[in-house]
């Protein structure tokens, strides 16, 4: 629900603040808005993973399945 959408949010922010610090003190002043993109993309694709694996519905294997990704 709308919880779980604000909760997402927080977490993404926090990891993208994150990954921002990281790359600059590694002295990278480079354009990376494709490779930033890329790695929103497997982070949200984790979430969704994540998400359903944690359903009433999912088999028991469904979250071991999505942390190997």
């Amino acid at each position: 629900g709308k919880e779980g959408i604000e909760l997402g949010q927080c977490v993404y922010e926090i990891y993208n603040h994150d990954l921002e610090e990281r790359v600059s003190k590694a002295g990278v002043n480079l354009l990376l808005s494709k490779w930033m993109l890329e790695l929103e993309k497997v982070f949200y694709g984790n979430i969704v993973a994540f998400d359903t694996a944690m359903l009433p519905e999912a088999k028991p294997d469904d979250l071991q399945t999505g942390i190997r990704k």
